[in-house]
């Protein structure tokens, strides 16, 4: 087996290409040993049942310059158990994301800053991982600042755009070439920097534009989630790893999260019945923007724009006949050589 860190990142850490391990390559008593080896530099993972259950995981790691990625997907949710071996060559910070994803498909996640530096155990059933790991390479009063962050969930202040960042890149890196990947190395520290241990003038300047990029967040959330009726601020809130007290002061002056949620299920009603390519029925418009009941979806309809559902149809379908003089004009002179 090559010589993996935490990850998947290789010991000689000036050479680096795209790394992939899966334990289902193994028979089912040896997946555990094989993924503890993958680690045994950096943390020693500790047994939680019988080695013949077996152990699903698989993972994929990218470099950007010094820095690395890992994604990590567990199949099964196996139990695991881990601390930190301080003394590891990769002393590295570690900006952790996992998720959880229970027998009901609700899914939570939490974001954590550790040192590999630093002593820390851990016990966990996540479904997915991804770590970012940044070396120490920064001025001694730099490092003791986030050495101060070791073990601390990060700011809920903050939590949502590196969540965002984090998977961004996960789906982005398998695209990127090596040389593209490296140029962000430095606008990367950066940004986790800045929201691991910020300064009080970075948070002020940084908090409108960040309050505008939460409620984009918030957004994609609820249109992403807005097919369940059940979709509410609670989900909402644990989606952004952010309070439930957090996202109801984010929105209290434009109504409140629950008016933000239903106001963003109507908009996408309305934009569908508007569009010439939406085939669906009014009724069923509504059920897939989370509205069981059509009576309901109409009322919440007409207050928020003044008009029905099927008045705005309307409008769409003579838009839509509106715009067609164009097509017409063409085929005139067929017509007139017709006649």
């Amino acid at each position: 087996m090559p010589a993996f860190s935490h990850g998947g990142v290789r010991k000689d850490v000036s050479v680096f290409s795209v790394a992939h391990f899966c334990t289902t390559g193994f028979q089912a008593k040896d997946q555990f040993d094989a993924w503890r080896t993958l680690h045994e530099d950096t943390i020693e993972l500790l047994p939680t049942r019988e080695a013949s259950a077996g152990f699903g995981a698989e993972f994929s790691s990218w470099r950007l310059g010094e820095l690395a990625l890992t994604h990590i997907v567990y199949s099964g949710a196996p139990d695991r158990r881990w601390r930190h071996r301080p003394k590891s060559y990769l002393d590295h910070w570690c900006l952790v994301l996992a998720r959880t994803t229970s027998s009901d498909g609700q899914t939570s996640q939490e974001l954590s800053f550790r040192s590999l530096a630093l002593p820390y155990e851990g016990q966990a059933r996540d479904n997915e991982v991804i770590t970012l790991y940044i070396p120490r390479d920064l001025r001694p009063a730099e490092e003791q600042r986030l050495d101060g962050a070791h073990g601390l969930d990060v700011s809920e202040d903050f939590a949502p755009l590196l969540i965002a960042y984090m998977d961004g890149l996960v789906r982005q890196l398998p695209h990127v070439a090596p040389d593209q990947a490296a140029s962000l190395e430095m606008p990367t520290r950066a940004l986790v920097a800045a929201c691991i241990v910020p300064h009080p003038a970075s948070v002020d300047a940084a908090r409108a534009p960040l309050g505008s990029m939460l409620v984009d967040r918030a957004r994609s959330v609820v249109r992403q989630n807005m097919a369940s009726p059940d979709f509410g601020p609670e989900r909402l809130a644990r989606l952004l790893a952010m309070s439930r007290s957090k996202l109801y002061r984010m929105f209290e002056q434009s109504g409140g999260v629950a008016h933000f949620i239903n106001r963003e299920r109507l908009r996408e009603a309305h934009h569908r019945l508007n569009s010439q390519r939406e085939t669906l029925s009014i009724h069923a418009i509504g059920n897939e923007v989370g509205f069981v009941d059509h009576s309901t979806f109409s009322r919440a309809f007409r207050r928020e724009f003044g008009y029905s559902p099927t008045e705005a149809r309307e409008r769409g379908l003579a838009r839509s006949f509106a715009d067609e003089p164009e097509a017409v004009s063409e085929a005139a002179p067929w017509f007139a050589s017709a006649s």
